[in-house]
């Protein structure tokens, strides 16, 4: 007869086994989304509290299942001045080994755009477009386990009209 402590080991060594398996499994089957386009700026709203908008992202998930982007952590500059975030409004599902055009929120901090133009003056009178770049990451899920996108995207736009 066994004693329960070596019985108890055998059964702790065997899940211990079966779970690293699993992850490596996990591992081997995923692959990174691919960012096929971003799309420019639509939707333009421009006001005296800032700027808002809409960017449309194609990505692709090559993996044999669904994955979920949950959130996004991107940052809206002009030049080096952060003025403002792009956002993920809601949970965008992308199915298995399919695109998606997923929609971003932009939008500038209240007064930040302002500022930015106030120290380049003439350079807005003279009706030049103010470059924008959008860089930070898409925050996806699948099956319990979080990953990241890197996003870039650089686009002037004339403010001005």
């Amino acid at each position: 007869m066994r004693s329960l402590p070596s019985v108890m080991g055998k059964q702790w060594m065997q899940w211990a086994v079966l779970l690293a398996c699993c992850a490596g499994w996990t591992g081997c089957l995923y692959q990174d989304l691919e960012v096929l386009e971003v799309g420019d700026f639509s939707d333009v709203q421009l006001s005296l509290e800032g700027l808002e908008s809409q960017m449309d992202v194609v990505v692709y998930n090559p993996n044999p299942y669904a994955v979920n982007l949950v959130g996004a952590d991107i940052s809206l500059a002009v030049g080096d001045q952060e003025v403002g975030v792009v956002s993920l409004s809601k949970v965008h599902a992308i199915r298995p080994q399919a695109q998606s055009t997923v929609p971003l929120f932009v939008q500038t901090h209240e007064g930040a755009l302002g500022k930015v133009l106030k120290n380049d003056l003439m350079r807005w009178l003279r009706g030049e477009p103010v470059p924008f770049s959008a860089n930070g990451t898409v925050t996806g899920k699948a099956f319990g386990v979080r990953f990241n996108v890197p996003l870039r995207h650089d686009q002037s736009l004339n403010i001005r009209r």
